[in-house]
């Protein structure tokens, strides 16, 4: 997996003037982070258009906040933090078995196609862990958080947090080994009738 993409410089001019509520600063840093704050909370919600929602919601909350920023930590870890508690409120009031649409997690460009298919098969065995599970594995694994922050965050034990982490990544391995045999059986096929074609050629 990738790792977060919040880890973003933030000059103290553009800071300062985001306390001050000065518009344009707060544009800069809606624009700046605005995409690793939707990908970590489509991520914890599994919902695109819940994570809309939860994103717009955060950085109103951040911008109202921000005077209370007082600089001892990174922006970045602060403003993650914000968008963490608000996706895992938001996650909470979802029924239990809410229906959720997948979405799919880009690779860069640097794999090919090879590299986009896995983390497509990545993201749709993300998308079918236990919400829990997906929340612990994701801050842990991804953004780098210890047990005892999960366990603040998720207001349980950090064994509840390296239990779920345990079993997230034990069933992330079985759906995408799954994924792959899956994938073999279809090109198996086509690779033998491409052959039988050449030979007949």
């Amino acid at each position: 997996m990738t790792g977060s993409g919040f880890d973003i410089h933030l000059d103290e001019v553009t800071l300062a003037g985001a306390k001050r509520g000065d518009v344009r600063a707060c544009e800069k840093i809606y624009r700046s982070y605005h995409a690793a704050a939707f990908t970590l909370a489509v991520r914890i919600c599994n919902c695109r258009e819940l994570a809309k929602e939860v994103t717009q919601e955060a950085f109103m909350t951040a911008f109202r906040r921000m005077p209370q920023f007082r600089g001892e930590a990174p922006f970045w870890g602060w403003l993650r933090r914000v968008v963490i508690n608000h996706a895992i409120s938001a996650l909470r009031k979802l029924p239990r078995h809410a229906a959720v649409e997948l979405e799919d997690y880009m690779a860069s460009t640097e794999g090919g196609q090879e590299g986009l298919g896995r983390a497509m098969d990545l993201s749709q065995a993300l998308a079918q862990l236990d919400d829990h599970d997906r929340l612990v594995l994701w801050l842990h694994d991804v953004e780098g958080y210890k047990h005892r922050e999960i366990a603040r965050f998720a207001g349980k034990t950090e064994s509840y947090s390296k239990t779920r982490l345990k079993r997230a990544r034990a069933r992330l391995r079985i759906l995408i080994a799954h994924d792959e045999q899956r994938a073999e059986r279809k090109v198996k096929p086509a690779t033998s009738r491409n052959m039988t074609r050449n030979a007949l050629a």
